[in-house]
């Protein structure tokens, strides 16, 4: 993870994704240019952040989306939100 990033462009949707991730992972703040891994992501906490993104936004997101992204910001391209 690297301490600073240019600001999350996008809709609220965008860094809502954000937040949920940060919210599950346990961490203050997560960017677009961190990777899932980059916390000791697990499969639990991969099917809690899509559970809520679905719950939350209405979008249908796999845990195979945040395995397969390297970054937040191709996930939240991958979702198209």
């Amino acid at each position: 993870m690297t301490e600073q990033h240019a600001p999350a462009q996008g809709t609220g949707n965008h860094e809502a994704v954000l937040r949920i991730a940060a919210d599950v992972l346990k961490v203050p703040r997560i960017t677009e240019a961190d990777s899932f891994y980059d916390f000791g992501g697990t499969s639990l906490q991969a099917m809690r952040i899509c559970a809520r993104i679905g719950k939350e936004l209405g979008v249908r997101v796999t845990p195979e989306t945040l395995f397969e992204c390297d970054t937040f910001a191709e996930v939240v391209a991958a979702i198209d939100v």
